[in-house]
């Protein structure tokens, strides 16, 4: 399989990451690297090294530049930006997933860039619906709203909305569970009992790659071939937004919309599907993450907090909701640490990235 990879901030720690796991990816896949190779050379003289043979690379249409290690700058947004947009380009045309690598928001930002970040662009490009999900093999969560003021959120829990958020996120991950082994020979797929029949255009969309959403594997150390070992629930569960999940009001109102709007996706659906509002805080207690894979947080701490305290170095985002599959690690560009020989990277949340594409 093919996979595209941007170059990220290239001030930053992902050409590293490239330099340093090439050999092991290339046994998995194709990766296909949006950078100039001059830079991946400079990178590899910088911290000694070797410059991998095999690169197979398709860089940005503008110059390269020279590596300013751990500095925001204007021509690293304007490059990695250029990158990411070359990437999504061509994972479009060949049918194939794209591995985006960390950008700086703020360095995009100096470059006139009118986007927060790669999901931002994806709802620019795409429609306003792409969802950002991030995890790992033991749990994912989705987020309502992810990158907006906390007070704006409330504004933001409408039964309808909700509902219709909750809707494109199961449909997706049903898609990517049931569509056939050849998805070319099938473009309309029943996704549940008694819903309507949802058009689909060929993309990347593998049938595992979401099949392992809803199921649990245990990868072993020295392969990418994943191990079932036990299946989780089916169900999803929903967070609230207040403590207490509302306290049936007494806390705030929002919550009644969530609880609105589950119950008629499972009326519609015909079975319980989504669990919930549950109270923020026992979401997460080790009973509810040994029987649910996939949760829904409101705003982004609410789940991103948890997972991040149990996941951290494996976490990865996943952007569903767009017409291919698009990961990236979930850390940032490592500035701190960028061109540092004896960094100990760590490139564990890189390797999942591989381990959920190609699982």
């Amino acid at each position: 399989m093919r996979i595209y990879i941007s170059s990220g901030d290239t001030n930053g720690i992902g050409l590293e990451l490239i330099l340093r796991n090439h050999e092991v990816i290339s046994n998995w896949c194709e990766p296909i690297y949006c950078v100039h190779k001059n830079m991946l050379k400079e990178a590899s003289n910088i911290l000694n090294l070797p410059m991998p043979s095999t690169l197979n690379l398709s860089p940005p249409s503008i110059d390269s530049i020279s590596l300013q290690a751990g500095i925001i700058s204007a021509k690293s947004g304007e490059y990695s930006f250029a990158s990411f947009n070359n990437a999504l380009n061509l994972a479009l045309q060949n049918n194939a997933p794209l591995l985006t690598l960390p950008i700086h928001k703020y360095a995009w930002n100096l470059a006139g860039i009118k986007h927060a970040g790669h999901t931002e662009y994806l709802r620019h490009r795409f429609g306003d619906n792409a969802i950002m999900m991030l995890g790992c093999e033991e749990m994912f969560v989705a987020l309502y709203t992810d990158h907006i003021p906390l007070r704006e959120v409330s504004d933001r829990i409408d039964s309808n909305l909700v509902a219709n958020f909750l809707w494109n996120l199961y449909s997706n991950l049903s898609l990517m569970q049931l569509v056939g082994h050849d998805e070319k020979e099938q473009t309309h797929i029943e996704i549940a009992k008694n819903l309507q029949h949802i058009a689909i255009k060929e993309s990347a969309l593998k049938p595992q790659m979401v099949s392992r959403l809803l199921e649990r594997r245990v990868i072993l150390q020295d392969s990418i071939k994943p191990v079932s070992r036990k299946r989780k629930s089916k169900q999803i569960l929903v967070l609230g937004v207040n403590p207490h999940a509302g306290d049936n009001g007494v806390l705030g109102h929002e919550d009644t919309y969530i609880k609105e709007a589950i119950e008629a996706l499972n009326e519609r659906l015909g079975e319980e599907i989504f669990i919930g509002p549950v109270s923020p805080d026992s979401a997460f207690i080790p009973a509810n993450r040994e029987r649910y894979r996939i949760f829904v947080a409101m705003y982004h701490d609410s789940g991103l907090a948890p997972l991040k305290a149990l996941y951290f170095d494996r976490s990865i985002n996943v952007s569903l909701n767009i017409p291919l599959l698009r990961v990236s690690p979930d850390h940032g560009v490592g500035f701190d640490i960028a061109y540092k020989i004896g960094s100990n990277l760590n490139s564990k949340s890189y390797l999942e990235c591989f381990r959920f594409l190609l699982g």
